[in-house]
């Protein structure tokens, strides 16, 4: 394997410049939440410009058996608990972009919603400063997919899933709508992902361009090749075993908050049925009419700060939960793609190993009949065309060997980037969200409360019966 020092990072080829190369190869199926979405796609993109983007990672460790080599980029993840760094002190990308998704709006004709993307930018790329264009769900999934493709060993922000019934349901879009201004928000944020010409394209192009665009990205099929060898020693073990128990927590923590959830959705149910009952009791208890009347409006209005939190917490709890259980599958894909590489890698080298072996034996043998000896041939230039013809194969595997094993280390860089980013990212959305729990609980308890006292204060105040 070379060394980090002797892989080039380059940067992405100007837009400008017309290419025609393919953009991107990859090899494989990728999977997300169970589902196969790709299998050994290459993205061809006509008349547009191929880009060989590596991320600008931290050194890497190398794969050897030393005891260093087993320590995972990952270990930091055994010890769960925050660190004393501020979330404003970590490492982070300039932020001179600004996106904003709104306005869900239904097209009843074409059976579609469609979302209002606002981009401010001081990007020179960009040619201008602020842009207004309105998506559909499927440009979305356009824009996931490409770069799912286009960026195999980098950690795509995941797409809000798909929803057959009540697709039009206002609480419905407003979750939705919140989950693709998060997933172009993180996209932003990525120093990679955000120079992407597809992301450029989709922030900026009237639609009609990004229709043009999205048919001129050809996908082709190649045949999937299955080499049985092993992946041993893997850097990222430990992060593949930490992503397995993160998992399992989060269906625990899921199931728990919805069981939740539906439990205090019928406790409001229940609630609106006391107001109704307060009335018909006060009928028949005229002096009391007063104080059960306005039992019932404070019900009520407990009631509505009971749904109102109820509604929150599926906003900022129920959905960081799914956001990341969708993570998790997409970070475990990266891996699957990069174990692929070391297995290509490895394949190559026991196979030139192998070569080398029999042209070792080769030379060394005397040189005997065979087949082209009948037809005129001596038995020494059978031997020397055997063994050119064994050189010219381990000089091809070689080369061949030398890039697969490049693209493993630049591989390993950008996962290793990504994976530290995801970290301090999910580091800083889990206080974020706790701490929007916690308000959320404190503002419903003191509300509620105050409206009691405030039932308090008006007994004290009716006269006496």
């Amino acid at each position: 394997v070379p060394k980090v020092e002797d892989v080039e990072v380059t940067k992405p080829v100007d837009q400008n410049k017309d290419q025609k190369s393919p953009m991107v190869v990859s090899v494989g199926t990728i999977e997300v939440n169970g589902s196969t979405q790709y299998e050994d796609i290459n993205i061809m993109s006509k008349g547009s410009s191929s880009t060989t983007t590596a991320a600008a990672a931290p050194p890497l460790v190398p794969e050897t058996s030393s005891e260093n080599s087993q320590k995972d980029d990952y270990e930091s993840f055994r010890d769960l608990r925050f660190s004393s760094v501020s979330m404003y002190d970590k490492p982070h990308f300039e932020e001179d972009i600004e996106i904003k998704v709104e306005d869900a709006q239904k097209h009843a004709a074409e059976s579609f919603v469609s979302y209002k993307v606002i981009t401010k930018t001081t990007r020179e790329s960009f040619q201008q400063h602020e842009f207004h264009v309105r998506r559909r769900y499927q440009d979305f999934l356009w824009l996931s997919n490409v770069l799912l493709l286009q960026y195999p060993s980098h950690i795509i922000p995941p797409m809000p899933q798909k929803k057959v019934f009540n697709r039009y349901d206002p609480s419905f879009l407003r979750l939705r709508q919140l989950a693709l201004n998060k997933f172009l928000k993180r996209i932003a944020e990525h120093p990679i992902l955000s120079t992407s010409e597809h992301f450029f394209t989709f922030l900026s192009a009237k639609q009609v361009e990004l229709t043009e665009q999205k048919k001129t990205t050809i996908t082709k099929k190649f045949p999937n090749i299955q080499i049985p060898v092993k992946v041993t020693e893997s850097p990222f073990k430990k992060t593949s075993e930490y992503l397995d128990q993160f998992s399992k927590t989060l269906n625990v923590l899921a199931t728990h908050s919805s069981k939740l959830h539906k439990d205090q959705l019928e406790q409001a149910q229940i609630m609106k049925t006391i107001s109704p009952s307060a009335a018909l009791w006060a009928n028949v208890e005229g002096d009391l009419e007063p104080i059960l009347t306005k039992f019932g409006e404070i019900t009520n209005t407990n009631t509505e700060l009971l749904e109102h939190l109820v509604e929150s917490k599926e906003e900022i709890f129920n959905e960081s939960i799914k956001e990341y259980q969708l993570y998790i599958s997409l970070v475990k894909n990266v891996l699957k793609h990069r174990d692929q590489m070391h297995i290509t890698r490895d394949f190559y080298t026991e196979t030139i190993l192998s070569k080398q072996k029999d042209l070792e034996k080769l030379e060394a043998s005397e040189p005997g009949k065979s087949i082209a000896t009948f037809f005129g041939k001596s038995k020494e230039q059978v031997k020397e065309e055997k063994v050119a013809k064994l050189k010219q194969e381990i000089s091809s595997l070689s080369t061949d060997g030398e890039v697969a094993a490049d693209e493993l280390v630049v591989a390993n860089a950008n996962i290793r980037s990504d994976v530290e980013r995801w970290k301090i990212n999910k580091e800083n959305d889990c206080r974020v969200l706790i701490s929007s729990v916690a308000d959320a609980h404190i503002k419903y308890f003191e509300e509620s409360a105050a409206n009691w006292e405030s039932l308090m204060t008006f007994i004290d105040n009716v006269d006496s019966f």
